[in-house]
């Protein structure tokens, strides 16, 4: 027959055993880089920067190279614009030109492998693209907002002086599915609060922000700034 007190040790060493576990637990639950929202929209501290490669045509995020690519010229992606802000100026090789900043969500159908879900996303187009944009949301606009609805990213191959190319293209269409709609509801809550956050500031630092500009002041603008460029203007496709 076991000694009662043979059986209270065991009973306190396991107690202490547990509590040291407990506690070995608790230390490990740390985070480095913060942790993400649960079914909510995650802003990063850094913004995902998604790269439309119209020279290869497709997504492409950390570089330009083959091990970046996430999508090919024909596949298409549903996302939610959330912002859009003009710039003037120099972004990569490209000089002083328009470009449309574009912050935005990949919808619920987009793979992970993809984009990451309900991330906030940062992207710039120039020329045709940016007329492709506007012309589609000018037809929307036609019957509601457009930014309540889900526009489709694609890719056009385009010939050019100096060969082929693609131009970013966009479609549009109406939140069908629960989970479309459920993520509307997601954005609009994530924009009442951080509306003003929304900032790129390492790929804006040789732009200009020229939101609210009438045509004459950013005609003389380009103006100018193309004069001070001089011969150092390279002429790019238009994509």
């Amino acid at each position: 027959m076991t000694p009662p007190h043979s059986n209270f040790r065991h009973d306190i060493k396991r107690k202490f055993k547990k509590i040291q576990t407990m506690a070995t637990k608790k230390s490990n639950q740390f985070s480095v880089f913060g942790t993400r929202p649960d079914n909510a929209i995650c802003l990063p501290d850094v913004p995902y920067s998604v790269r439309l490669n119209c020279k290869d045509g497709g997504l492409f995020v950390g570089g330009n190279e083959a091990q970046h690519r996430k999508t090919n010229p024909d596949q298409k992606i549903d996302i939610s614009i959330i912002k859009v802000s003009k710039f003037f100026g120099t972004l990569g090789k490209t000089e002083n030109v328009l470009w449309l900043q574009l912050f935005f969500v990949p919808c619920s159908n987009v793979d992970s492998s993809i984009l990451p879900k309900n991330t906030v996303c940062c992207s710039y187009i120039k020329k045709q693209s940016i007329a492709h944009l506007f012309n589609k949301v000018q037809e929307v606009m036609e019957h509601g907002d457009p930014g309540l609805g889900i526009f489709t990213l694609g890719f056009n191959k385009e010939v050019g002086d100096k060969g082929t190319y693609y131009t970013v293209d966009f479609d549009w269409r109406e939140r069908e599915s629960k989970e479309e709609k459920d993520q509307l509801d997601l954005i609009a809550n994530f924009m009442s609060a951080y509306q003003e956050q929304l900032i790129d500031i390492e790929a804006t630092r040789d732009l200009t922000c020229v939101d609210g500009w009438t045509a004459q002041q950013l005609q003389a603008f380009t103006a100018q700034r193309q004069e001070l460029a001089g011969s150092s203007t390279h002429s790019l496709p238009a994509a």
